[in-house]
């Protein structure tokens, strides 16, 4: 059985990006081949999923203060992560920090998939050379659905001939955006499929074995955002008033820092994806401003709603290319709250369905010629 080296944001806790990684190794997997995920995590992505913020600026600090009574809480939470991440993933038995410490020698894989996540956003502070496989020089390389995250190369590097030249050597190259496939065109003279994000390319019944109790019960509203916009937390404050629902978030640091618990809000038990996936099953509605808040909301057919926010006018087009794609655009809402407005107006999932069955054969169809292809290099 051949055996793949899969470099992606396993490490990071993020569930999105934790169960985007399961998602691919369970695929490759699926297909007969034997995946491994590389354990690399630079020191950028340690930092920025540390227990405690960075110490070197006066935001930073005051954001440190503020978490300060609730360390124990955040510690747990961190463990939570780590722990899931040793018992879900097929993890390298070395760990690597930085792009000089991976060796094509020594890792000794058949071949090599990059992806997905905003793995080739190269303005983010966990963002890495490594992702795009220059260690690798005699197997071949498969770009399997990663994001620039709306990081344009041709804009902001500063040094476009190397990535060029990175992404030239690759055999296979997919991407996860309507706008990273021009971005890519414009900059390689290449035109690249769009696939589906790992996550919607299993069955559902995947993670299911990955459930874990959440310790809330009843009925409630799950809030999942990166962010906690202001605007967006009022708009979700006033649907929970409406509907007499009380509303549980996510990310005990951000929690603590925007005040989300003088809201009333509330905090599930702990936090890891296996508990993040309980939230999404049981919520009666889902409100996020989330890529991968929106994909599991459609796997698991909720109710739901995305909140439009300042990316998404812009170049982000990650959510954009998803509801197109599976004809879901009018669950994508303004935050301007509207009390005669039905918030739990029922999904029409009919077309989603059809959709997503193309799609995903679309897609595993692409990453399966992919791996079976011959291992000369594009060389």
């Amino acid at each position: 059985m051949k055996k793949v080296g899969i470099m992606t944001f396993h490490a990071s806790h993020n569930c999105g990006s934790m169960l985007q990684a399961f998602a691919l190794q369970t695929a490759i997997e699926e297909l007969g081949y034997q995946p491994e995920i590389i354990n690399f995590s630079n020191d950028g992505q340690q930092t920025l999923y540390s227990v405690n913020f960075q110490n070197n600026n006066l935001k930073g600090i005051v954001k440190n203060i503020l978490i300060f009574p609730h360390r124990k809480r955040i510690k747990k939470v961190y463990q939570s992560y780590e722990i899931f991440m040793r018992k879900t993933f097929k993890l390298s038995q070395n760990n690597y920090s930085n792009l000089e410490e991976l060796n094509e020698n020594d890792l000794k894989y058949d071949m090599y998939v990059c992806g997905s996540d905003q793995i080739w956003n190269i303005t983010i502070s966990d963002g890495d050379d490594a992702y795009f496989l220059p260690f690798v020089k005699k197997h071949k390389k498969i770009a399997y659905a990663p994001s620039f995250g709306a990081k344009n190369i041709n804009v902001y590097a500063t040094n476009i001939e190397k990535y060029k030249n990175y992404l030239k050597d690759f055999k296979f190259l997919s991407i996860r955006e309507n706008n990273g496939s021009k971005w890519l065109l414009d900059l390689i003279n290449k035109k690249v499929p769009v696939v589906l994000d790992p996550t919607l390319i299993i069955d559902k019944k995947n993670y299911y074995k990955l459930e874990q109790e959440t310790g809330i019960s009843g009925r409630y509203i799950f809030y999942y955002a990166p962010g906690y916009m202001t605007e967006i937390t009022s708009f979700v404050e006033k649907i929970s008033k409406k509907y007499n629902l009380p509303v549980i978030v996510w990310n005990s640091k951000q929690y603590y820092v925007k005040g989300l618990n003088k809201k009333g809000f509330k905090l599930p038990v702990n936090e890891n994806p296996g508990i993040y996936l309980s939230l999404i099953k049981n919520a009666e509605l889902v409100i996020t401003t989330s890529f991968h808040g929106s994909i599991f909301s459609t796997i698991y057919k909720k109710n739901f709603w995305i909140m439009k926010n300042g990316g998404m006018h812009g170049d982000d087009d990650r959510v954009l290319t998803l509801i197109k794609e599976l004809d879901l655009e009018d669950r994508l809402i303004v935050p301007n709250y509207d009390d005669n407005f039905d918030y739990f107006k029922a999904v029409n999932y009919k077309q989603y369905d059809a959709n997503l069955i193309k799609l995903r054969k679309k897609s595993i169809d692409y990453l399966s010629k992919a791996l079976g292809d011959s291992n000369e290099t594009s060389k």
